[in-house]
């Protein structure tokens, strides 16, 4: 008896340590939620915004970390450290911020637990995320149509998706941009930058287009801060081989007298929300979408709304938006995902 108890302290000894080794020395890589339940394993009920999110983590082998709810962005900086079966997320100053349970972690799957509204990691109610290796999924999306741009002889190039696109170097293109361009302090107010441009295969920049521009002066410095950031690439890849890939990228700036009621109206649609005042969110949503049409988070929680109202029509339309906007939320969650496992 004493020796099978012995075994089995080293069994897990052993587990933990492989976990810790593993986590400390190889991460390199992004993973992406397939499914996020309760760890009773009980689904999320259709209006918790969890059960439609995207959600990618980022590791480095320096300690870094971030979490987006975009293809394309890394998330803002943050260390991490793993401690046993727990992974712990720390601001740049050595802060822990938030605290993980680690089910399952290897190159490939990543299994982890959020605390519950009780701080418990462990309870009925905590949160399971589960993750596979970004490269994973994008090998098992198929390719569709809408992910070609164009085709010219033996000349392909891919549009941007969360199945092709060039990575950036750092947290997110368009946070480097806004950065760059900020420091020239030209206030635009009301007005959107539109532009598209190719990254080749070998990770360079080129055919920059601006489609809708601002002002001469604005759209000079957004090309110096364009090209600035040449070197900052890498290539696309499909099927192991690197591609031709279209880019988009959209700058937008709200003036007080927009961005106020804007953000009033989200906050009272919110609020409205989480009380599951469906009617009353909807009504606020559609305030805040009048002044800014392409904000996500308010074009998938008022998609929402208008299913727990039996407008499954409109949740669509929603839904469709956010896709044509070049984001995965509430697209891949409503459906089989990546041919892994079924949410």
């Amino acid at each position: 008896m004493k020796y099978r108890l012995t075994l089995v302290k080293v069994l897990i000894a052993f587990l933990l340590f492989s976990i810790n080794l593993f986590a400390q020395n190889k991460l390199n890589s992004s993973y992406v939620a397939a499914k996020i339940n309760y760890l009773s394993g009980e689904d999320l009920p259709d209006d918790n915004i969890l059960k439609y999110t995207y959600v990618k983590y980022t590791f480095t082998p320096t300690g870094e970390f971030g979490s987006s709810s975009a293809y394309n962005d890394k998330g803002l900086e943050y260390l991490y450290q793993v401690s046993g079966n727990r992974l712990m997320i720390k601001t740049l100053e050595g802060s822990v911020i938030n605290t993980l349970r680690i089910m399952e972690w290897d190159n490939n799957k990543m299994v982890l637990i959020s605390a519950s509204a009780t701080g418990a990691l462990d309870d009925a109610m905590s949160l399971q995320y589960t993750f596979y290796n970004e490269k994973l999924v994008q090998r098992s999306m198929p390719l569709k149509a809408d992910d070609i741009f164009s085709i010219k002889e033996n000349d392909t190039v891919y549009k941007s998706g969360q199945k092709i696109y060039a990575p950036f170097k750092g947290s997110s293109f368009q946070r480097y941009l806004q950065l760059e361009i900020g420091k020239k302090k030209l206030n635009p107010k009301d007005v959107e930058l539109i532009s598209t441009f190719i990254i080749n295969e070998n990770g360079k920049p080129d055919s920059l287009r601006i489609l809708q521009g601002i002002s001469k002066k604005y759209d000079e410095e957004y090309r110096k801060a364009f090209n600035s950031a040449a070197g900052m690439w890498l290539p696309a890849y499909h099927n192991g081989k690197a591609v031709k890939v279209l880019m988009n990228i959209s700058l937008k700036y709200l003036s007080i007298g927009v961005a106020m009621p804007y953000y009033f109206s989200s906050k009272s649609a919110n609020d409205a929300y989480q009380l599951k005042d469906y009617t009353l969110a909807l009504y606020h949503y559609d305030k805040s979408l009048e002044a800014n049409p392409n904000d996500v988070s308010n074009l998938y929680r008022r998609g929402i709304c208008k299913q727990m109202l039996g407008n499954m029509e409109g949740t669509c339309e929603d839904w469709k938006k956010i896709r044509q906007l070049g984001n995965n939320t509430a697209n891949e969650f409503h459906q089989p995902p990546f041919g892994l496992e079924r949410v």
